[in-house]
């Protein structure tokens, strides 16, 4: 049985996502020892290469991270390990300042373009020359920069790869339908706003991830505006030819892009409709409501892609009343 014990190696996480988990290992191997012999590291670090070390230490010197004397390799002169984070406020940013070569090398190991780099160079050294304060390793504070940003961008890049443009066979979830039935919310409704609002967002060509949110909200402020004509239910009365919508009729109306001018119109038509029948109604302006809305879409340039599910006179039927 082995009794020899074990090694444990620490390392500082911000540095390890820096710059790299063994680079971070031999600062904080250096830095508990003040100064050590590349010998004494390859031999305490055995299970990395003779060769990768030293490709490892040469880097740490380029970055100005560790200086080499003949006591060995050690963190730079007074300066507190603190200071690879913070900045040892030694030197301020010249205004001719580049990172070093070996600081693209590192960063080109996560992935990150030359061209990219570049591009933050300028901005870089604005912020820190408006500070005018000093660090330890300008390389250093570049590294983390980038990072910072290029992490950003590939969330954002992210985030927009998954934003798609509404078509016509967009479906709410069956989430969506669950909450939608939880609040209350007639499915026959739910299912009759669904092409305006597929017709209302293809017209603005927009992009989003959210459409099932933007969906539900829309549904909810359709909903409260409908119950408001329907909450006070008067007795069944006729169509008669003195009939018009009320003010919150076409408030409703409004909410779905149609224009008051476009729902005055199909008035006389609907008027004429209802009279013929001689059908009773709690209601007339929610029937009204969804006689305009099947005019509109139907003379919408989509109306055969979109209402293909429409048949004549849908408008016809009630939701409740």
């Amino acid at each position: 049985m082995n009794d020899e014990p074990k090694k444990i190696l620490n390392f500082q996480s911000e540095i390890a996502k820096t710059i790299g988990l063994k680079e971070s290992i031999i600062l904080e191997f250096i830095k508990k020892r003040n100064s050590v012999q590349l010998d004494d590291l390859i031999n305490e670090l055995d299970f990395i290469s003779e060769k990768k070390i030293k490709q490892l230490v040469d880097r740490l010197l380029k970055l100005k991270l560790i200086l080499s004397s003949t006591n060995g390799l050690c963190l730079k002169k007074d300066t507190k390990y603190s200071s690879l984070e913070k900045g040892s406020r030694k030197n301020k940013i010249s205004d001719g300042w580049k990172p070093s070569k070996d600081v693209y090398k590192q960063l080109d190991n996560f992935g990150i373009s030359e061209d990219f780099i570049d591009q933050k160079i300028p901005e870089f050294m604005t912020y820190w020359k408006d500070r005018k304060d000093s660090s330890f390793s300008w390389d250093y504070k570049f590294i983390k920069y980038v990072l910072k940003e290029w992490r950003f961008e590939e969330q954002k890049l992210h985030k927009e790869s998954k934003k798609t443009l509404i078509t016509n066979q967009w479906q709410p979830s069956d989430d969506v339908k669950r909450i939608l039935d939880h609040a209350e919310i007639d499915r026959a409704f739910v299912d009759d706003a669904l092409p305006e609002f597929i017709l209302y967002w293809k017209e603005k060509k927009t992009t989003s991830d959210t459409w099932n949110s933007k969906f539900i909200s829309h549904i909810k402020n359709q909903w409260v505006r409908y119950e408001n004509l329907i909450s006070n239910p008067k007795r069944p009365s006729r169509m008669n030819a003195e009939w018009s919508p009320s003010q919150d009729c076409y408030d409703v109306l409004y909410l779905a892009k149609i224009n008051k001018p476009f729902a005055e119109k199909q008035i006389p038509e609907f008027r004429l409709y209802w009279i013929e029948t001689g059908e009773m109604r709690n209601c007339w302006n929610s029937k009204f409501i969804q006689h305009v809305k099947y005019k509109w879409h139907n003379e919408s340039g989509d109306s055969k892609n979109i209402l293909s599910r429409l048949k004549d006179h849908e408008w016809a039927i009630n939701y409740k009343n």
